[in-house]
C-alpha cells in the first residue's frame, strides 16, 4: 500500500508543475497583453492631449499677436505724459509695450508639427511645453490690457480736470452776459457741482470720467450760446438805436433853403426876373444882389446876401443849397 501512495503521488507531480507553467505563462501573457493594450491607451491619449494643445496655442497666439498690433494699444501707447493726471502710468504703459512686443515677434521653439511617431515621454511634455506659452501669453495680455485701462483713465481724469477749470472759468466770465431768465448758468452749476464730486471720488472709472466730461461740456456750450445770444441782440439793438438818432438828427438840421418847382428867394425885395421864371425877388435890406444867372440852363443861381455880404447857392435836384462866404 505505502508503495501504490507514493506512486500516485509520482505520477500526479509533473501534472501540476504543467498546470503552474501553463498558469504561469497565461498570466505573463496576460499581463503582456494587457501592458501592451495600456502603452497604446496612453499613447492615444498623448497624441489627442497634444493635437488640442496645438490647436489652442494656435489659437491664444493669434489672439496674442492680433491684440498687441491693435489700435487700442497702438493709441494708448501714443499718450504723453502731460496729457494724463499721473505720469506713472504712462511709464508703465511704455515699459511694459517694450517688453513684450519683441516676445511677440519671436520665434517659438514649442514644436507644432508632431505626428503619432512620436513617443508618448515627447507628447506628453510638448504638450506641458505648449500649455505654458498659453499661460504665458494669456498673462501677457492681460497684463498689458491693464496698462491700457490705467493710462486712458489717466487721461480721461485730465480731460475731466481741465474741463472743470473751464466750466468755472465759462462761469466766472459769462456773469452778466446770459439773457434775463436764461438757466444756462443754473444748469452749469449744478453739473459743474456734479462733476468734481466725480473727480474725487476713488471708485470713479473712466467710462465714469468720461460721461461726466461730455455732460460738462454741453452745459458749458450752452452758456457759451447764451453769451453769443445777447452779445448779437445787444448789438442789434445798438445799431438800430444809432441809426434811430441819425434820422432823427438828419430831420432837425436840414437846410433851410429848400425848394420845389419854383425858386422863391428871401423875401423883403421886389424885383422880378425879368424872364419872368419863378418868381426870383431881390432879398431886402438894402444888399445890392443882382438877379440870378440862368447861363447855364435849369435853376438859376442866386448870389447875395440880405446883409450885403457875398454867398452862392445852387440847386441839386428840386433841393437848393445855399453857402455862405465869411
Amino acid at each position: 500500500m505505502k508503495e501504490n501512495g507514493n506512486g500516485d503521488t509520482s505520477r500526479r507531480r509533473p501534472a501540476v508543475i504543467v498546470a503552474v507553467l501553463v498558469l504561469a505563462v497565461a498570466v505573463i501573457c496576460g499581463g503582456g497583453l494587457w501592458w501592451h493594450n495600456h502603452t497604446v491607451r496612453e499613447h492615444n491619449q498623448a497624441l489627442t492631449s497634444y493635437r488640442a494643445a496645438v490647436r489652442d496655442y494656435a489659437s491664444q497666439e493669434g489672439r496674442y499677436r492680433s491684440y498687441l498690433d491693435s489700435d487700442e494699444v497702438k493709441s494708448a501707447s501714443a499718450i504723453k505724459e502731460e496729457e494724463v493726471s499721473d505720469a506713472k502710468t504712462v511709464l508703465a504703459m511704455s515699459k511694459g509695450v517694450k517688453t513684450i512686443k519683441p516676445a511677440s515677434s519671436r520665434k517659438t521653439s514649442v514644436k507644432t508639427g508632431l505626428t503619432g511617431d512620436a513617443s508618448t515621454g515627447e507628447l506628453k511634455k510638448t504638450t506641458e511645453n505648449l500649455a505654458s506659452q498659453i499661460s504665458r501669453m494669456k498673462t501677457e495680455v492681460r497684463t498689458i490690457k491693464a496698462k491700457v485701462l490705467a493710462v486712458n483713465t489717466s487721461k480721461a481724469h485730465k480731460q475731466l480736470s481741465d474741463a472743470i477749470g473751464n466750466a468755472d472759468k465759462t462761469l466766472a466770465d459769462s456773469n452778466g452776459k446770459v439773457p434775463d431768465g436764461n438757466h444756462s448758468r443754473d444748469e452749469l452749476t449744478k453739473t459743474l457741482d456734479s462733476a468734481k464730486k466725480t473727480l474725487e471720488d476713488r471708485k470713479s472709472v473712466l467710462k465714469t470720467f468720461a460721461d461726466a466730461k461730455t455732460t460738462l461740456g454741453t452745459k458749458i456750450q450752452a452758456v457759451n450760446n447764451a453769451v453769443n445770444a445777447k452779445a448779437a441782440q445787444d448789438a442789434a439793438d445798438a445799431a438800430a438805436a444809432a441809426q434811430a438818432q441819425a434820422a432823427s438828427a438828419a430831420t432837425s438840421g436840414g437846410s433851410s433853403y429848400s425848394g420845389g418847382s419854383g425858386y422863391r428867394a428871401p423875401s423883403g425885395g421886389g424885383y422880378s426876373s425879368p424872364s419872368g421864371g419863378s418868381g426870383y425877388r431881390a432879398p431886402s435890406g438894402g444888399g445890392s444882389a443882382p438877379a440870378p444867372s440862368t447861363s447855364g440852363g435849369g435853376h438859376p443861381t442866386w448870389v447875395g446876401t440880405t446883409d450885403g455880404s457875398n454867398a452862392t447857392g445852387h440847386w441839386e435836384g428840386n433841393q437848393f443849397i445855399g453857402e455862405q462866404e465869411f
